[in-house]
């Protein structure tokens, strides 16, 4: 039995180190091709060409090289770029979101225009907050109403602020990672302080 423990122990620990080279692996690639385009730039810059000119010429010499990293590789490392850029526009989607009241950081992500959204080098987003003016501007149903009070009425009141919009932000990343249960129980707490969460 505890050699079975063991095992499982060193094969969740040798899975969660490739894992963790993976990401370095492709982090330094996306480093390389960032530093790449700031270099065509400045090349361009000092030697009176355009940029896509001299870009074009380098691939063009490029093509005559074998690739450093095979194609698939390549492939994969994109593809972990772009989930690691996703995961950063998602979190300044509900850092914004809250501060605008979305109701669901996801669907925002889903419908809005990220165009003109990109990561930096740094890790900062910019262009979220002008993406989701205009996606609530078209779709405000993804604001939550302010609610109406009654007079005479007395009772847990519906609460607005920045209560609901911790509760919100702790829903939408419960449904993120798909953990039901705690969903519904953060829904069921807002409910109990009088705060209503769609």
């Amino acid at each position: 039995m505890d050699n079975r423990q063991n095992n499982t122990s060193e094969n969740a620990a040798a899975i969660g180190t490739a894992e963790i080279v993976e990401a370095l692996a492709a982090a330094l690639e996306n480093r390389r091709q960032r530093a790449e385009r700031s270099v065509i730039g400045s090349f361009a810059e000092q030697n009176g060409m355009s940029v896509g000119e001299l870009t074009r010429l380098l691939e063009e010499r490029n093509r005559r090289q074998p690739p450093a990293i095979p194609d698939e590789m390549q492939s994969a490392i994109d593809a972990r770029l772009r989930a690691a850029d996703d995961r950063l526009i998602t979190a300044e989607i509900r850092d914004v979101g809250a501060q605008l009241g979305l109701v669901d950081a996801q669907a925002a992500f889903l419908l809005m225009d990220k165009s003109g959204v990109s990561v930096k080098e740094d890790g900062s987003v910019t262009g979220v907050r002008e993406a989701l003016d205009e996606l609530v501007k078209s779709k405000p149903y993804l604001v939550g109403q302010s609610p109406s009070f009654g007079t005479g009425r007395t009772g847990n009141f519906p609460r607005t602020g920045s209560e609901g919009a911790d509760y919100m932000s702790r829903l939408a990343e419960a449904r993120r990672v798909g953990n039901n249960a705690l969903a519904a129980a953060i829904i069921s707490e807002a409910a109990a302080k009088g705060v209503a969460l769609r």
